[in-house]
């Protein structure tokens, strides 16, 4: 034993001759005991305090804390998409009276989209029959409300079981003046979205070949010269029924007032004259975002963004989703009884994940999903959906569906700030704000309205066809129809006044205004002095969207305490308190190489001995 003690203090008196920490060598080379013990009670302090420290830079290090910085411009800005929908979802100008015989004797009304209605739905006159008839001792007051909700469930399933399409916003129409850094852009940079509120909806989408950046070192702008298609100065049809007696239905209560029609569709909200126009990144559903401007008619309005790249570190306080993030595909639009659907894959947000979680609400429950919510089926399986067959006398099934739906979809709507705090740790890390600031002025001034027409509107009607061939499209519901959109929209303008109008027809054959041969594209491309210059102005507006600079703020999280900096500090620790280094760690090994080789050695001479 004497002989194993003196092995390891020799071994240990060697090596503290050659370390460098100093606790242990005055520990092994003292002569004195009190001096031997006075080291080593200070290294055992010293021992204890290390250990104290190197907790708390453990603790430190594993509280993963997050410090921010903000960086302006520091990073190349890349202009959004942007997507451009029109407040009244159903075209105003195709619900005002399009072909008025004013020579006829019978004054007969044609509606363009009427026909569609008793054509393909009969008038709807089958649908929820118990719900649109008046009530014993009811007041109109209270029937009209009531209606109301009922009419906006008719216009639903049309929507989603038809193609209106045609009846809700053009692009073609919309479109009247495009340019992106100052280049010409046209409708086949838009690519259309629908959705039940707002129908038609159009995104823009840069053109890769053109620059990112403006003129001048500018960031990117887009200016736009829009119709927005709000003609509501037509009164409603009351005065077609003798002392205002309207028959019961959704036709002639609601229908048959162009003002009615869209504020069904708006759900009530106020009604306005104008465009929403939302800003988002190219992998974003558009009405999944919260940015947005609102663009009434009549004004410019100029958009500045002022894009920020945000990088956020997940924390225990805050989660988010790291890069690859999770997509969801939504349908962009579709055509009649549920063909030809379009869908594209987006990067999945918070409020997606709610709308999923809501849309199994609903599955769940219905067997079918809501159109009220973005949705990635096919339409046949949407709960407002109907077959072709029975879209003048819908089945039991379809209806009990249809109230399914009703019922469930406010229990998933309840469900909605709940859903958000349960998703919330799904929002991403990466991402970009573009904080758009507007300023608006009226617009256009009076004197610029003529050449608005003569240069942009007039020559859309030229061509004789809505569609020319080269865009690739055609009419999904009216296809027989002998009139373009824009001829109709144009013409409404062109009327003007009384008088005018008078004094302007006179020069047409009687024939002609009768049968309606280019009757109309006449007195457009020539009724510049008719047209209405403050109704015109309604129906305009310019938007202007650029960004502030070509460079983006960036904001970057990052962990406050990195492992190398942790490194350090265990090294100024070990340094500081014991004078310890990573030479003196293979010193310490060395020392138990040269302890065991002599431990062998000794139990080798002593088995010779014996």
């Amino acid at each position: 034993m004497r002989a194993r003690l003196r092995t390891v203090t020799g071994a240990a008196q060697e090596v503290a001759g050659i370390t460098r920490t100093h606790g242990l060598l005055h520990i092994f080379l003292s002569r004195g005991s009190a001096r031997r013990l006075f080291w080593l009670l200070l290294f055992v302090a010293a021992l204890i305090g290390c250990s104290v420290h190197l907790a708390k830079l453990v603790q430190k290090f594993t509280e993963r804390s997050v410090e921010s910085q903000l960086k302006l411009r520091s990073e190349r800005a890349q202009f959004p998409d942007v997507t451009i929908c029109n407040f009244k979802p159903a075209s105003a100008s195709l619900l005002s009276i399009i072909n008025f015989l004013e020579f006829h004797s019978k004054n007969e009304f044609k509606f363009e989209v009427f026909d569609y209605f008793e054509i393909f739905w009969g008038n709807f006159d089958n649908w929820f029959k118990e719900d649109t008839q008046k009530r014993p001792q009811e007041s109109d007051e209270s029937y009209d409300n009531r209606l109301e909700k009922v009419c906006k469930k008719v216009l639903d399933v049309m929507w989603v079981s038809g193609d209106t399409r045609d009846i809700s916003q053009l692009d073609e129409t919309m479109l009247l003046s495009c340019r992106y850094n100052s280049e010409p852009c046209s409708h086949k940079n838009f690519s259309l979205v629908q959705t039940s509120r707002f129908w038609n909806c159009y995104t823009f989408h840069p053109d890769p070949r053109q620059s990112s950046s403006g003129p001048g070192g500018r960031g990117a702008e887009l200016d736009m010269v829009l119709f927005t298609d709000s003609n509501e100065k037509y009164p409603d049809l009351y005065e077609i029924y003798p002392n205002g007696a309207l028959p019961d239905g959704c036709i002639t209560r609601k229908f048959l007032r162009s003002k009615a029609v869209n504020r069904l569709l708006q759900s009530n909200e106020p009604q306005s004259a104008g465009l929403r126009i939302f800003i988002h990144e190219e992998k974003s559903f558009p009405m999944s975002e919260t940015e947005f401007v609102d663009v009434a008619s009549a004004t410019s309005t100029s958009i500045k963004l002022r894009p920020v790249h945000n990088r956020l570190m997940s924390k225990p306080s805050r989660r988010c989703s790291e890069p690859p993030i999770e997509t969801i595909n939504y349908v962009r639009h579709f055509s009649n009884a549920s063909l030809n659907v379009v869908t594209k894959a987006y990067s999945k947000s918070v409020s997606d994940f709610v709308v999923e979680a809501q849309q199994s609400i609903l599955h769940s429950n219905c067997g079918c999903y809501s159109h009220l919510l973005p949705f990635s089926v096919n339409t046949s399986d949407l709960c407002y959906f109907a077959p072709p067959q029975e879209w003048i006398t819908p089945s039991d099934a379809v209806l009990k569906r249809i109230d399914c739906h009703d019922h469930w979809f406010e229990h998933a709507q309840r469900q909605s700030e709940e859903l958000a705090k349960e998703f919330q740790h799904r929002m991403w890390c990466q991402f970009t704000q573009q904080r758009p600031w507007q300023q608006s002025r009226r617009w256009p001034p009076f004197s610029a309205i003529q050449e608005i027409w003569e240069n942009l509107m007039v020559p859309q009607v030229r061509h004789g066809v809505e569609f020319l061939p080269e865009d690739g499209k055609e009419h999904h519901i009216f296809r027989n129809s002998t009139k373009t959109r824009q001829e109709i929209q144009l013409y409404l303008l062109a009327r003007g006044s009384d008088y005018c109008r008078f004094n302007f027809l006179r020069k047409f054959n009687f024939i002609d205004r009768l049968l309606g041969k280019d009757y109309k594209k006449k007195i457009i491309e020539s009724a510049t002095s008719c047209v209405s210059r403050s109704e015109l102005a309604k129906e305009l507006a310019a938007v202007s969207i650029s960004l502030q600079s070509p460079a983006a703020d960036a904001y970057e999280e990052k962990y406050k305490y990195h492992w190398t900096e942790a490194l350090s500090e265990i090294g100024g620790t070990l340094g500081l308190w014991l004078g310890i280094s990573v030479v003196s760690t293979f010193e310490l090994l060395e020392f138990i190489y040269i302890l065991v080789q002599k431990c062998r050695r000794n139990d080798d001479d002593s088995d010779t001995e014996e």
